[in-house]
C-alpha cells in the first residue's frame, strides 16, 4: 500500500483538462504535486493556510509551504493555524515525524515575507528536510554562512530544487527576433523591494525604455510615461497586468520583446523568467535573479556597466540571438519539469521518511 502523502500548499482546484493549461506559480506547483506524486504516493492535497490536523497516523508524510498568513484581524488576532505544530502525535514533539518543508528560499528573507511567515524558524528547525526552491547561487551562499540565521542553522537539510513550468503548455513561442534598432526588453513582477527595480531603471536609462508589466503601477496609465521614481525621472512603457490566459496578449508581447531583464538583488528564481524564456526570449538578468545558465547574459550590480551589457545585447546579431534562446529553451524543458522536481522530492522522503 502507498503511504498517504498530505501535500500543504494555497488554493487549488482539479480539473479534468488543466494539465494542458499553463496558470500561475502557485496552482502549477500544486496541480504538479498531485499528478507527479501520484506515481509515488496517495495523496491528499490541502491548504498551508488554513488545514489543522489531517492525521493521527505516524507513516503518513507531510510537506508543504511553510504557513502563509495574512495580517492579523484585529478583531480576532493573529492566526493559531500552523499545520507543523497541529499534526504532532505527541505534545513533547515539534512536528509529525515524516514533515517536511517546501518553499522559495534565499540566505535572506525578504521584508514582504517576513510578516506572513510567522512560523518559519520553527517549522525549518522541526522540519526533516528543506526543499528549497532557488538558483543554485542561494545554495551556494546558503552552504557558505556562519551565523546564526535560521537558513545557517538548516542549511545541511536543504535540498535545492529549480522552479519549473509546464513548457509544452507555453505553446506560443517567439518566431523571429526584431531588427536592430528595434529590439525591447520586458519585465513583469510585483516590483518587491528584492527585485531590483530601481537597478533595472538606472540600467535601461538613456539606453532603451523597458516595458513594465504586473499590477504594481496601479495609477500610472498604460503606454509610454514618464514615471518618477528613487528620486529621477525615467522612461518606461507601462503595459499593466499580463493574463498568462489571454494568448492575444501573450503573443502580442512575445513578438514585441526580444529580451526579458530581470534585476534582482535576491530572488529565489523567478517564475516569470522562466515563462519568458521558454516562450523564447533571451533573459538579460543578475545573478541574483537566480536563473543559472551559460546562454543568459549577465548584469552586474553597478548600472554604469550594466548600460554596456544591454547596448551591445540590443545589436547583438541575429544568429547569435537564435542561438542563445534554442539552448535555453531545451535547459529549461530538461531541467525544469515538473516530473524531475518531485522525482527528486519522493526519492528524498523515501529515503528518510519513517
Amino acid at each position: 500500500m502507498k503511504r498517504l502523502l498530505h501535500f500543504f500548499w494555497f488554493d487549488y482546484h482539479r480539473h479534468a483538462l488543466d494539465a494542458g493549461v499553463y496558470q500561475y506559480s502557485n496552482l502549477e506547483i500544486q496541480k504538479w504535486a498531485e499528478r507527479e506524486l501520484e506515481r509515488h504516493f496517495a495523496v491528499h492535497s490541502t491548504s498551508c493556510m488554513t488545514q489543522g490536523r489531517v492525521t493521527l497516523n505516524p507513516q503518513d508524510v507531510l510537506i508543504g509551504n511553510l504557513t502563509w498568513v495574512n495580517a492579523a484581524n484585529p478583531k480576532l488576532g493573529a492566526s493559531e493555524r500552523n499545520w507543523v505544530r497541529d499534526n504532532r502525535l505527541d505534545d513533547r514533539a515539534a512536528c509529525h515525524p515524516n514533515t517536511y518543508i517546501l518553499t522559495p528560499w534565499v540566505p535572506i528573507f525578504p521584508e514582504e515575507w517576513i510578516e506572513h511567515i510567522p512560523y518559519a524558524e520553527s517549522q525549518l528547525e522541526a522540519a526533516k528536510l528543506v526543499f528549497g526552491i532557488c538558483g543554485p547561487i542561494w545554495e551556494e551562499q546558503t552552504q557558505a554562512l556562519d551565523d546564526d540565521s535560521i537558513q545557517c542553522r538548516v542549511k545541511s537539510k536543504l535540498v535545492r530544487l529549480n522552479m519549473c513550468v509546464n513548457y509544452d503548455a507555453l505553446r506560443i513561442r517567439k518566431q523571429k527576433f526584431n531588427p536592430r534598432g528595434q529590439r525591447k526588453l520586458i519585465h513583469v513582477s510585483n516590483l518587491g523591494s528584492y527585485k531590483g527595480f530601481d537597478l533595472l531603471l538606472d540600467s535601461t536609462s538613456g539606453v532603451t525604455v523597458p516595458s513594465i508589466g504586473g499590477k504594481a503601477l496601479p495609477d500610472v496609465a498604460r503606454g509610454m510615461r514618464k514615471i518618477n521614481a528613487f528620486g529621477s525621472s525615467y522612461a518606461i512603457n507601462h503595459l499593466g497586468p499580463v493574463n498568462n490566459g489571454d494568448d492575444a496578449q501573450i503573443k502580442a508581447l512575445v513578438d514585441e520583446h526580444d529580451f526579458y531583464i530581470h534585476t534582482a538583488s535576491m530572488d529565489a528564481q523567478a517564475t516569470t523568467t522562466l515563462e519568458f524564456a521558454a516562450r523564447g526570449l533571451v533573459p538579460i538578468v543578475t545573478p541574483e535573479s537566480g536563473f543559472d545558465s551559460p546562454d543568459a547574459i549577465y548584469l552586474t550590480r553597478y548600472a554604469s556597466k550594466n548600460k554596456d551589457i544591454i547596448a551591445k545585447a540590443l545589436e547583438m546579431k541575429e544568429e547569435e540571438l537564435v542561438y542563445r534562446s534554442t539552448r535555453i529553451m531545451e535547459k529549461i524543458r530538461r531541467e525544469h519539469s515538473w516530473d524531475k522536481f518531485y522525482d527528486t522530492i519522493a526519492e528524498h522522503i523515501n529515503r528518510t521518511a519513517t
